[in-house]
């Protein structure tokens, strides 16, 4: 068997499960192939369609591109998803006299079986902007009216001399009445929320740093959206926010698992999400990550922790 060296990466053009990888060797001109992909492990160490298992089988995989020396294919959830980070797995294509090892790169589970391709981000025209803001506003519920001021009950009339007071305290009662309720109106006192779909829209074009969409994630999953809670959180994430970093790693910890916004528990992907916000200096991830150390020691039996490299994320010392 020819080894060569292998290429794994996320697929940055599709939504979560999706990896590319690339041989330095043509894979002839089938449009598909077929893979088999092993891992170290005495009871199950081939991946087929059922998941990890004892004896050997392949995936399917579709070649995306060709080059003079070099293939590319893609496996979708149904790989990905059986995966965890940092594995080391062998590579071998059916009909073809190549292998090729490598270390499983940080790709997101797909939640249930959904995936769909995404635009390429390009910057907005402020025209686009404007456009797309309109739209939102358009499926906002329509403005309560202002409450009407109770009518005043009739009164004794003023003496003669005090009526030229009472004309000037009218216009000036109705000057502030009416100027008290266009500052409330034009600072949306009185609109009601805004509709999560058009909220995260605009902080998709708007939101560079991801502090918006983190905290539109959390409104998101409380309403019972968690398709917009997800999408919220990931891109935030993207854009570099930490805190939606260390809110997804406590999803697939053991420990804080949560079941509906996460498939699986993942040890390996929170330990990897803490080891790296540790490096950064964030002492809640330092705590986390070895919180997530000392319960894998004292517990190895834990099925949540097989596979776990503590090794790598356990020992030796942050400080």
């Amino acid at each position: 068997m020819n080894k060569v060296g292998v290429k794994v990466s996320e697929d940055e053009t599709r939504l979560f499960g999706h990896a590319l990888i690339t041989f330095p060797q043509e894979l002839g001109s089938s449009p598909r192939v077929r893979l088999s992909i092993m891992r170290k492990s005495k009871d199950a160490p081939y991946l087929g369609g059922a998941g990890w298992q004892a004896r050997p089988a392949t995936v399917d995989a579709a070649v995306v591109s060709r080059g003079a020396n070099s293939a590319t294919v893609i496996v979708g959830p149904e790989v990905c998803d059986q995966i965890p980070v940092d594995l080391q797995v062998k590579i071998e294509v059916e009909g073809h006299d190549i292998e090729g090892s490598a270390f499983w790169p940080p790709i997101p589970p797909s939640p249930g079986a959904w995936s769909q391709e995404l635009t390429p981000f390009k910057t907005p025209s402020p025209q686009a902007i404007e456009r797309e803001m309109e739209e939102a506003v358009e499926q906002a519920v329509e403005l309560p009216r202002a409450v009407e001021p109770p009518k005043p009950q009739p009164v004794a009339p003023p003496p003669k001399s005090k009526w030229r007071f009472l004309y000037l305290l009218i216009p000036l009662a109705l000057l502030v009445a009416g100027g008290g309720y266009y500052i409330a109106d034009s600072r949306g006192w009185f609109n009601k929320p805004e509709p999560l779909l058009a909220r995260f829209e605009r902080l998709r074009l708007t939101d560079a740093n991801g502090v918006e969409l983190f905290a539109l994630s959390g409104d998101a999953y409380r309403e019972g959206d968690g398709g917009i809670g997800l999408q919220a959180i990931n891109l935030a994430m993207e854009r570099g926010n930490k805190d939606a970093k260390l809110e997804i790693a406590r999803w697939y910890d053991p420990g804080s698992f949560d079941p509906a916004k996460a498939d699986r528990a993942d040890a390996n992907r929170a330990a990897r999400a803490y080891f790296e916000l540790s490096i950064e200096g964030q002492t809640a991830a330092k705590e986390l990550l070895r919180s997530l150390c000392a319960k894998s020691a004292s517990s190895p039996q834990d099925p949540a922790f097989s596979g776990f490299l503590r090794d790598t994320y356990c020992e030796g010392t942050l400080e």
